[in-house]
């Protein structure tokens, strides 16, 4: 009997999964575009779509462009309310969320302002809590908006690169960002995308040793192939990697293609695809890409394999984890198809075959290392003035860590401690602790770990004292050392040369630069009283509106500014004025 329910029990699942097969590559996600309307009244082009790869995340939904200019009307998809507004001196700068009754969730970033209504409540709250930077969660009734509202005009606040509106829809409940081009926001889009190359990677132990072999791609009678017809070599355990990127009418930008899958001899054995990524899991995009690669050459190779502790739900399908192993010289087929969000795909076609003596440890790739590093592990190195603790999963894959140590950098009170490559991505959060050598007592709470970028740049980490040494978090192998910052902010006007200007300006502005740990806090006041400077941390600016219900004219008043970095050096602008 028991036999009898295993084998129905096994029917079912096998009638169950070839229900769900026709539906793959074909997933739903977000409204109907016919129920809403356009975020802007101009045409939609994009600089950026959903997915896209950057450092360190997944691009989390699409950048209309907006003709390089600010001040575009932004309109509310739906109806529904202000569920959250930002404001930020990076990220998004000002962004706007509006909860609509379909479940989904929109968002407005990197804004130049919000509509009357939206800033007369945001401009209250900065001033009740005296902070230009806010996160606001109104009532569900306090700012309701119907479709096709205007909201906000477009801008380059934050740390957006120049004019855009970033728009995202996301599941209201889990917070989601889901891809809004598979069917709720309609952009002309009738370019497959383009494969420019393959690479073969070595997937046997000490791979990180071995340069990936690369083939350039060319489109022949509509499908990619080599140049050459020989077949390409593959090691006895290989993953796939391809060169890859989606045009969009109307833009020349290089934008993420939404779905990715690989075949060998007909035979599905991988299958990305992009409909959904959650903010857990976006810094996985350091392992589907080719980090090193990418942080040498700001272009991603996107691979058809899964590292060990890549656990993003991305992936659709992949055959033992899209290892292809090999045992015999028999040549195969390589497929690839690459599709984006409109439907528009295009395929890449090679032959293959095992050729483990074109995988050779590269030159460049010296087999030394100081310790394994088992990814599933807590791992730790020590040795003379410095401590490195890993956490069990932040690392992809396994390494062989490799240490050097070298003499101190002019200014530092530490040797340049080398740790591994920072070409090598980390998931979480490790522990980094470095003795310090010669500080002054006086010096110690402006002493800072500092990552060492090259050219006599310096990325400030912090840290707290555990005796002799100071103890930081980060998520970057590099070489890394401790240096002391005692030098204040400078704060430098920036569109008065006189104090008689201010009379009829509308607004001041300042630049307030800091020389190494970057600005930390600001406050404006004028005559004793806070005011509400709007900082942009991308040009180092601060600036004040001219607010007539507050600043009374007629009347001489005083303005002080005072700025401070990470380690607490201040300084002060003040200058007195007549309105």
């Amino acid at each position: 009997m028991k036999k009898m329910v295993n084998i129905i029990f096994a029917l079912n699942l096998l009638i169950f999964c070839q229900f769900l097969d026709p539906l793959r590559g074909q997933a739903l996600v977000g409204p109907d575009r016919n129920t809403l309307t356009s975020p802007v009244d101009i045409p939609l082009f994009l600089a950026g779509n959903f997915g896209e790869p950057r450092a360190n995340h997944f691009h989390s939904g699409i950048d209309i462009k907006t003709n390089g200019a600010t001040g575009i009307p932004v309109r509310s998809v739906s109806d529904g309310y202000v569920s959250r507004i930002k404001v930020e001196a990076g990220g998004y700068g000002k962004a706007l969320y509006i909860r609509h009754p379909n479940g989904f969730t929109s968002l407005y970033g990197h804004l130049f302002s919000f509509n009357d209504n939206i800033n007369q409540y945001v401009i209250a709250e900065q001033y009740r809590r005296e902070s230009f930077a806010v996160d606001l969660f109104p009532e569900p009734s306090q700012l309701v908006i119907k479709k096709g509202q205007i909201v906000a005009l477009s801008g380059n606040s934050g740390s957006s690169e120049g004019p855009h509106l970033h728009f995202e829809l996301r599941e209201t409940q889990a917070e989601n960002p889901i891809n809004p081009l598979v069917r709720s926001i309609g952009v002309k889009d009738e370019i497959p995308p383009v494969i420019e190359k393959l690479y073969v990677y070595s997937l046997k132990e000490h791979r990180d040793w071995v340069r990936p072999i690369s083939a350039q791609l060319y489109l022949t009678n509509g499908t990619y192939r080599p140049s050459v017809s020989d077949p390409i070599p593959f090691d006895e355990i290989s993953g796939i990697g391809i060169e890859t990127y989606d045009l969009l009418n109307g833009s020349d930008n290089h934008c993420g293609v939404y779905k990715i899958q690989g075949y060998v001899d007909d035979n599905l054995f991988f299958e990305s695809c992009l409909d959904e990524i959650s903010f857990a899991e976006t810094r996985y995009v350091n392992s589907f890409m080719d980090y090193k690669f990418f942080m040498s050459n700001r272009k991603a190779i996107l691979k058809l394999f899964i590292d060990p502790n890549n656990q993003g739900t991305i992936y659709r399908f992949a055959r033992n984890r899209g290892r292809i192993e090999l045992k015999d010289k028999k040549t195969f087929k390589i497929k690839i198809v690459v599709e984006d969000a409109a439907g528009n795909q295009s395929v890449a076609v090679c032959n293959a075959r095992l050729d483990t003596a074109k995988f050779r440890h590269d030159p460049d790739f010296l087999p030394v290392y100081n310790a394994y590093f088992n990814f599933a592990e807590s791992n730790s190195f020590k040795t003379d003035g410095l401590e490195v603790i890993l956490p069990p999963g932040a690392l992809y894959d396994d390494i062989y860590f490799d240490y050097t140590v070298s003499d101190p950098r002019p200014g530092s009170y530490s040797p340049l401690h080398q740790v591994h490559h920072s070409d090598v991505p980390l998931h979480l959060f490790y522990r980094l602790a470095i003795e310090a050598k010669n500080l002054p007592e006086n010096l110690r709470t402006k002493a800072t770990i500092a990552q060492y970028l090259g050219n006599n740049k310096y990325n400030c980490l912090g840290g707290t004292w555990e005796g002799n040494r100071l103890v930081t978090r980060t998520r970057n192998f590099g070489s890394f050392c401790i240096m002391v910052d005692t030098i204040k902010p400078i704060i430098t006007p920036m569109n008065f040369s006189s104090v008689a200007e201010l009379k009829s300006l509308n607004n001041i502005s300042f630049t307030v630069k800091d020389d190494f740990s970057g600005i930390q806090s600001y406050r404006g006041e004028i005559d004793g009283k806070w005011i509400l400077l709007e900082y942009d941390s991308k040009n180092s600016s601060l600036e004040y509106p001219f607010d007539t219900h507050r600043i009374k004219t007629g009347i001489q008043h005083k303005m002080v500014i005072r700025v401070a970095d990470q380690l607490a050096n201040a300084n002060s602008y003040t200058i007195s004025f007549f309105r």
